[in-house]
């Protein structure tokens, strides 16, 4: 999992995410890692990965470096974007690998952008939602067919494997740098100026990557009871 440092927004727009993708298949041409599920969420990113010809270690920092460079440039930021490091766990056998497979597919259903996995544009899973050419077959892993592999995914997840529910407060100068990257504007109280829709997702984009509701009502100006609103409707 490589997620946003505080949990900052790292894609503001679709763009970001179709950048962020080729990065990746920049790095697997010269890592030659194997990649079987990712998953990009507004502030973190979910890979499934077995490494070959180099370690996680270098495939992250290829993949990093390079998005960075081109999220600061498209931004007009400096400084890191991700937490220091990435975070990691070990699959070790053909269940747990599978249940890796359901959690990642889980991801944006739970943050409630989804009903199914095959709405969400930015999920890939080998064998249930390969739209790219950049997932790999899980052959050497799983024989069942298409149809029960599916019905695995669809079950409820074993294990917690890198969930992390522990909020991160983020002081005002982060906040305002992350409410500026998701809305374009460089004074946050210009938020005010957004049509409803794009005003919800953007308030919404903010909760869901660490501001408090008081932190962003003092910042923007935008009546705390509004935001309290706003969130309740998701």
């Amino acid at each position: 999992m490589l997620r946003g440092m505080d949990r900052r927004i790292i894609f503001t727009d679709d763009m970001d995410r179709y950048v962020f993708l080729k990065k990746v298949e920049k790095a697997k041409e010269k890592s030659n890692f194997k990649l079987y599920a990712y998953c990009l969420m507004d502030n973190h990113v979910h890979m499934l990965i077995k490494e070959q010809d180099e370690p996680l270690e270098l495939i992250f920092k290829r993949i990093g470096v390079s998005y960075v460079s081109y999220y600061n440039k498209k931004y007009e930021l400096y400084g890191h974007l991700f937490q220091d490091r990435f975070r990691s766990e070990a699959v070790e056998s053909d269940p747990y690998f599978l249940d890796v497979l359901r959690y990642i597919c889980h991801n944006p259903i739970k943050a409630g952008l989804c009903n199914s996995i095959f709405d969400y544009k930015w999920l890939e899973c080998s064998r249930i939602r390969q739209v790219t050419k950049l997932i790999d077959d899980i052959g050497e892993y799983v024989s069942l067919p298409q149809k029960e592999i599916l019905n695995f995914i669809e079950g409820e997840c074993l294990n917690s494997h890198l969930d992390d529910k522990a909020p991160i407060r983020l002081n005002d100068r982060d906040a305002i740098e992350l409410i500026r990257s998701t809305s374009g504007f460089v004074n946050p109280q210009d938020l005010c100026r957004l049509d409803k829709t794009h005003l919800n997702a953007t308030v919404n984009k903010c909760l869901r990557s660490g501001i408090a509701i008081r932190q962003l009502s003092r910042i923007t100006g935008i009546s705390k009871y509004r935001i309290e609103y706003i969130k309740s409707l998701g």
